[in-house]
């Protein structure tokens, strides 16, 4: 009698046994639900909020990895990037983040780009960093405290044990937009170039 009426439910809208799961609201829940697809699903980010909902995005508890780091600009997007030395996508990546931004200039989007290192030894970033100055300009930091670090990001994030690159983007209005945990391709580009218009 039961399988009798789940195949007269199944055709029938409103029926328990024939309501449908909802889709996957984050990348990282539709990659989990379809881990065979062979394209990484949209969205581009693993979280998105819609204009004037996401959290304001407030520096962390950090110091400066480079001489002169600067302030939050009001009125601008801003892109911050969480890397490390020992991170080779995050350093693949920074060229790519750095022409992003260049372009995006180009098309009248003004956007900052910040870097926050998690490396532990100030001395072995600041060396790293003087052998590669064309890796995390200014504005760059270094996280102070791996443990207000984590509390930090669990303000924006899905889970504060994420792994690097992580990348978090503030509109203008200083709250956050969207978070990705990954990697950048460069065919991302329009994804990216759409989500900052």
């Amino acid at each position: 009698m039961r399988l009798l009426f789940l195949l007269v439910c199944a055709g029938l809208a409103g029926c328990p046994a024939a309501e449908k799961a909802p889709p996957p609201n984050t990348r990282y829940q539709a990659v989990k639900a379809a881990p065979m697809a062979k394209a990484p699903p949209d969205p581009w980010c693993d979280l998105e909020f819609a204009t004037g909902t996401g959290a304001r995005l407030v520096l962390p508890p950090a110091t400066p990895a480079r001489k002169s780091v600067g302030t939050l600009a009001p009125g601008r997007w801003v892109w911050f990037n969480l890397w490390a030395t020992w991170c080779k996508p995050c350093l693949r990546e920074m060229p790519v983040l750095l022409g992003w931004r260049d372009r995006l200039k180009q098309d009248g989007v003004a956007l900052d780009v910040w870097f926050l290192s998690l490396d532990e030894d100030a001395d072995e970033l600041a060396k790293f960093l003087a052998a590669h100055p064309d890796i995390a300009p200014p504005p760059s930091l270094r996280a102070s405290n791996p443990a207000d670090l984590r509390a930090w990001i669990k303000i924006y994030t899905l889970d504060g044990s994420m792994p690097i690159p992580i990348h978090m983007l503030a509109a203008p209005d200083g709250r956050i937009r969207c978070v990705r945990n990954g990697s950048l391709d460069e065919g991302d580009y329009p994804k990216v170039a759409a989500l900052l218009r």
